[in-house]
């Protein structure tokens, strides 16, 4: 007979079970998630590997040689009746997402989906909605949340610091192969669309942009993006997968200053009324904390108490709203308003 799993204690945090999560895709962020997982079960026991999924063997077992023997799969569909699993994360290709994640949500599992949430605003927040219904937590792989640079960040823009911010400058730029499906918009602008709504609790009213191609005319390669505010912000987005400079860069104009942000390196320097100041910061693991912080949700909501999650689906659904927004206007060659669904009684209704 199997003992009742007893429960833990982590920085004041009462845990009823570890938090039992599959990993679908084993690629290269895969490998990093299981890394993380990994070690957050061995130092603090609230999460637990229950399995490693991917479609190609060969990836499983270049895995398997560099993590051991685990619970190895080529199908995700045997995990959807698993009594033992809590949750998932998915780290497959952008166009699997929301059949994986509606699958999963459909039989009561958790889920953490990296960005973009689905390739259609209507795929996310129909997501949103199922998680809902089913009173599952649904997270979005939006991981910068947890950037210590950023939290600073956001700390000075108080009135006795920066103040209000006016504009907002974002490079998000490195070198990558030649994309046959993906592009540079949907791959890399929606860190920056979220990053900018932590930061300020906006999102956009108008977005315009422009992008091309290069090495494959079929697909962008570099885009440079326009986020305008009813408050009067405006946000100038760079994106690029040809720059052989890696840039995680956000810079802020505001009232009472500026300030940089290096978010590779979660370094905040501020030149405002009392000099030049570079902000004392110690660097977060930034994946780690995501992934701590979708066990606590998980276990909030085991024991029917109030959560805040910090990268809700709905974020992820928001963000996905402005791809489309930044998509429209690169078609039509023209600046477009951003149409966000409205929320009723906690369901997304769609215009």
């Amino acid at each position: 007979m199997r003992n009742s799993p007893q429960p833990r204690i982590s920085r004041s945090w009462i845990f009823t079970a570890p938090v039992s999560i599959a990993v679908i895709g084993a690629g290269y962020w895969g490998e990093k998630v299981i890394r993380e997982i990994l070690i957050l079960s061995q130092k603090t026991g609230m999460v637990s590997l229950r399995s490693i999924v991917d479609s190609s063997p060969a990836v499983l077992e270049r895995c398997r040689k560099k993590v051991g023997p685990l619970d190895y799969r080529t199908d995700y569909q045997s995990l959807l009746s698993d009594p033992d699993l809590s949750a998932v994360h998915i780290c497959t290709p952008n166009s699997t997402h929301f059949e994986i994640a509606s699958a999963f949500i459909k039989a009561g599992k958790n889920v953490l989906v990296e960005k973009p949430l689905a390739l259609s605003s209507r795929d996310g927040y129909e997501l949103v909605e199922m998680a809902r219904s089913r009173r599952v937590v649904l997270s979005t792989g939006h991981f910068h949340r947890f950037n210590n640079g950023l939290r600073a960040l956001k700390s000075t823009l108080e009135p006795t610091i920066l103040g209000e911010p006016h504009f907002l400058g974002l490079e998000w730029t490195g070198i990558s192969p030649p994309q046959d499906q993906g592009n540079v918009i949907t791959d890399l602008a929606p860190h920056t669309f979220d990053i900018t709504n932590c930061l300020t609790g906006l999102w956009p009213d108008k977005i315009s942009c422009t992008a091309r191609g290069y090495r494959n005319k079929e697909n962008e390669e570099v885009a440079f993006i326009t986020c305008e505010y009813e408050s009067g912000l405006c946000a100038e987005i760079e994106v690029s997968l040809l720059d052989f400079r890696q840039r995680r860069n956000l810079r802020i104009v505001a009232e009472k200053g500026n300030a940089h942000l290096d978010l590779l390196d979660q370094k905040v320097v501020l030149n405002h009324q009392h000099g030049v100041v570079k902000m004392p910061i110690i660097p977060s693991n930034i994946l780690r904390e995501e992934i701590e912080h979708f066990a606590k949700c998980i276990s909030r909501n085991r024991l029917s108490q109030t959560f805040s999650n910090d990268n809700d689906g709905l974020l992820g659904a928001h963000v996905v709203t402005c791809l489309e927004a930044a998509r429209e206007s690169l078609s039509e060659e023209r600046s477009v308003k951003v149409k966000f669904p409205c929320l009723d009684s906690g369901l997304v209704v769609m215009n």
